[in-house]
């Protein structure tokens, strides 16, 4: 009731009436906007899904498992293993989206959250999982998935069905409409549809209405530790700041439900329940769905490894006494904190375009900063490869700068946690290469960039594993052309026919690569 009267209150304001005008009585603005909430509701509900991971017992013949909900199992009582039984009961649940295919391959796609889908059977692989997932869809009908690409920095993934579904059933799965990627406003009105305590396993979603509390929120403290391999695999990219905070109700079981605006769009992808023993939990997060989040998932349904950019700099957060003294007889620098880049790593993406140390970075493609934290946010957003756009303060006589960063690739920690089934560029002669900080576990120190590319893969009895060649080397050059990024790499070796190749390894020896025996290599 409250959320409704102050629905009634605000709505003359929203709609530009004058405040002496003759206004409509509290009831009729009252059922207005419970028409469009009930509209939005009807109109999305179809698209989001239930989500049951179902553990496969390690035993054979092992058909019990323990019961949830107060059941004692010594009583002799069996839970159905069916999940299209109506007595069935997740040992996991959750909740996903239903999108539109980004590859035009009319593909039944489910987007969810990562932590949701670990131990998934993956697509193309026929190692036994350590669960089996089920979506339940609309009309209590539902099929056994298989994970596509799964990304634990962005605690998102997509699914598809393990088996072709009938041409019927698939026309009734309607994809979710994306919203109309207009910026998010505090307190504006948004609707959750989820799957709460697995209620929603008959098809039906829960829906719950609230606002917008605020934006760029950070769930967790977070803390920065590059060589403390464990800790980097906690870290996500919402630690920067991405996520959504709302007051819909989000229960145990809506992570991977959606977020919509009054118009039935999806702009978030709810997660984390921000509650606390003994307090209401109305509180969670949302992952907005901007265009940085769009490429994620495209990568995603593709089957692809979701990258994220990188600056090569070391940056530090100045206050703004502390930048007036660095950067004397600068004006406009009111704000309470900025960020400065303290290191400029040797032949990083910042260093070939020009930063240099103790830069003042005012913003990242037009969006201020005003922590560190936002400067990786925005830069880990906008992707490996990637061009942006800095807006810096240098110099004693400070003069405002404009450098376009093509940026490199976020050192990867959790690389076990990655499921990918297609790559962005095929093997050749055996190997697989990538940025040179690709992986964590490959980088000499926080403070390297290497002038090279790094193999990440060789390919048994390939060309590449008969010249010697090993996951984690450098390779500065082919044929004596300098490479830095995988394209500049696989550009160098299509120009090569069938014939030896001389690799530059970083510190300098030289290895012939002999050509392919067949044309897969």
């Amino acid at each position: 009731m409250r959320k409704l009267f102050a629905g009634c209150l605000l709505l003359p304001l929203l709609s530009g009436l004058p405040l002496k005008a003759q206004s409509p009585d509290a009831t009729t603005v009252a059922l207005a906007v419970q028409q469009q909430i009930v509209k939005a509701i009807e109109q999305t509900e179809s698209s989001v899904v239930a989500i049951s991971k179902i553990k496969i017992p390690k035993q054979k013949f092992q058909s019990r498992i323990p019961a949830p909900f107060g059941i004692d199992p010594n009583q002799g009582f069996s839970i159905s293993q069916d999940p299209q039984d109506l007595n069935f009961i997740p040992n996991e649940f959750g909740s996903g989206i239903l999108i539109p295919d980004p590859t035009k391959q009319n593909r039944i796609l489910v987007l969810t959250n990562f932590h949701l889908t670990e131990g998934g059977p993956i697509a193309e692989q026929t190692s036994i999982p350590e669960s089996r997932i089920y979506v339940h869809t609309a009309n209590r009908q539902g099929f056994y998935a298989e994970i596509i690409a799964a990304d634990p920095r962005s605690d998102l993934a997509v699914l598809t069905p393990v088996q072709p579904v009938s041409p019927e059933y698939a026309r009734s799965l309607a994809p979710i409409r994306y919203g109309k990627n207009q910026p998010v406003k505090k307190g504006q009105f948004v609707i959750a549809l989820g799957n709460p305590y697995a209620i929603a396993r008959d098809g039906s979603p829960s829906a719950s209405w609230g606002i917008i509390s605020n934006f760029h929120r950070y769930p967790v403290p977070i803390f920065k530790h590059f060589l403390n391999q464990e800790i980097a695999k906690e870290e996500t990219l919402h630690h920067f700041g991405t996520l959504l905070q709302v007051d819909t109700h989000l229960d145990l079981g809506t992570s991977g439900g959606a977020l919509l605006d009054l118009e039935g769009n999806l702009i978030g992808v709810t997660t984390a329940l921000a509650a606390l023993e003994g307090y209401e939990k109305s509180v969670g997060y949302a992952i907005p769905i901007d265009q940085s989040t769009l490429r994620i998932i495209d990568s995603l349904a593709a089957g692809l490894e979701a990258e994220y950019g990188f600056l090569g700099i070391e940056p530090g957060t100045l206050d703004r006494g502390q930048v007036r003294n660095s950067f004397p007889g600068a004006v406009g620098l009111d704000a309470p904190f900025y960020v400065e880049a303290s290191r400029v790593k040797q032949h990083s993406p910042a260093q070939l375009a020009g930063m240099q140390p103790h830069d003042l970075i005012l913003s990242v493609n037009g969006q201020k900063l005003s922590h560190d934290l936002d400067l990786m946010r925005e830069v880990g957003k906008a992707g490996a490869g990637n061009e942006i756009k800095l807006q810096i303060l240098r110099g004693k006589k400070p003069r405002e700068l404009t450098l376009n960063v093509k940026l490199g690739k976020w050192p990867v920690a959790d690389d076990e946690g990655i499921v990918q089934t297609r790559y962005r560029h095929p093997l050749w002669r055996g190997l697989r290469v990538d940025y040179p900080t690709a992986r964590r576990k490959y980088t000499f120190s926080p403070f390297s960039y290497p002038p090279a590319v790094v193999v990440t893969h060789v390919a048994p009895d390939s060309p590449a594993q008969q010249a010697g060649l090993k996951e984690g080397a450098f390779i500065s050059q082919i044929n004596g052309q300098a490479v830095q990024t995988p394209d500049s790499f696989y550009q160098e070796a299509q120009k090569v026919n069938n014939s030896p190749v001389t690799l530059l390894y970083l510190d300098g020896q030289k290895l012939i690569l002999p050509p392919a025996s067949n044309k897969k290599q």
